[in-house]
């Protein structure tokens, strides 16, 4: 995609763009390609779902609505060159309406929601322990999608419980994996058929190569649906739930941002806002007479 890159800019170039123009659209559609390689993502996968991860993304570095309205606009355009060329055969963000940018308070799931997700696979085959040991270990963790796709076996340390897992620019963390979780991963793996070594990957798909996000995706919603849950999760609902439930338990912020693998601890502090809302609501209805 770096070469698409260069070949559009000279096409500005050529269509006697300003030089202001030109830094503009390089320094947006560099933090698309940072965003793509973080996630794991062809250019062709720039959907609706990854435009509204990438709006989070540009969010953790604090950046202004109209900076992000920008970028998505320059995103539009190199994708209509995309097109236009023959570059791409798909290009969902040309057909659809760019959303209102805006920090959206992550919904999170109650306790209770969560474990009838967790409960929803049926463990009596191999398909249903692998999903069970997903869910586990995406709330006992609070990881991200890709994180989660990216692990293999010798990022897990069932004997300590811990996971290592690596986030943006290849930083790496530590992260504690509850038993409940653990116990789920050791029943998965002795499940598994194929012969595992340190570098299998340690979700594949059914055919046996890397889990895509859709992949991953599929699962969560087809679990949901049998839950009631359909209308209220996303790829990311696991991760939030588990930030939420991890400081009303009494996580401090600056722990809980380094297990999320936040930059900025603002990008946790969000989670607080929804911590406060929940208790004041629970103060309401057991204080107000007609609540």
């Amino acid at each position: 995609m770096e070469t698409y890159l260069k070949d559009y800019l000279e096409e500005l170039k050529r269509l006697e763009k300003s030089p202001n123009t030109i830094d503009a659209y390089r320094r947006d559609l560099v933090h698309l390609l940072s965003f793509l390689k973080e996630e794991g993502l062809d250019y062709e996968d720039f959907n609706e779902i990854e435009v509204s991860n990438f709006i989070g993304y540009l969010l953790d570095f604090n950046m202004s609505r109209s900076t992000i309205s920008r970028h998505l606009v320059s995103i539009r355009n190199f994708y209509k060159y995309l097109r236009k060329k023959n570059k791409v055969r798909e290009a969902p963000i040309l057909y659809f309406e760019l959303p209102e940018i805006k920090r959206n308070l992550p919904e999170p799931l109650s306790i209770e929601e969560v474990e009838m997700l967790i409960d929803a696979p049926d463990t009596e085959n191999a398909k249903g322990k692998r999903d069970r040991a997903i869910l586990e270990l995406l709330y006992a963790t609070g990881l991200k999608a890709t994180e989660l796709l990216d692990l293999t076996l010798r990022d897990v340390d069932l004997s300590r419980g811990y996971i290592s897992v690596k986030g943006k620019k290849n930083k790496e963390r530590l992260i504690p994996v509850g038993s409940f979780a653990v116990t789920s991963l050791r029943e998965y793996l002795s499940s598994r058929k194929e012969s595992l070594t340190g570098a299998s990957v340690l979700f594949p798909s059914q055919r046996g190569d890397r889990m895509t996000r859709q992949g991953l995706w599929k699962i969560l919603k087809e679990y949901a649906r049998e839950c009631g849950l359909d209308d209220s999760i996303n790829i990311n609902t696991l991760r939030h739930s588990y930030a939420v439930h991890m400081l009303s338990g009494g996580a401090d912020l600056t722990t809980l941002s380094l297990l999320l693998g936040h930059n900025d601890i603002k990008a946790t502090a969000v989670y607080l806002k929804l911590v406060k809302n929940k208790k004041f609501k629970e103060v309401y209805e057991d204080a107000h007479p007609r609540a």
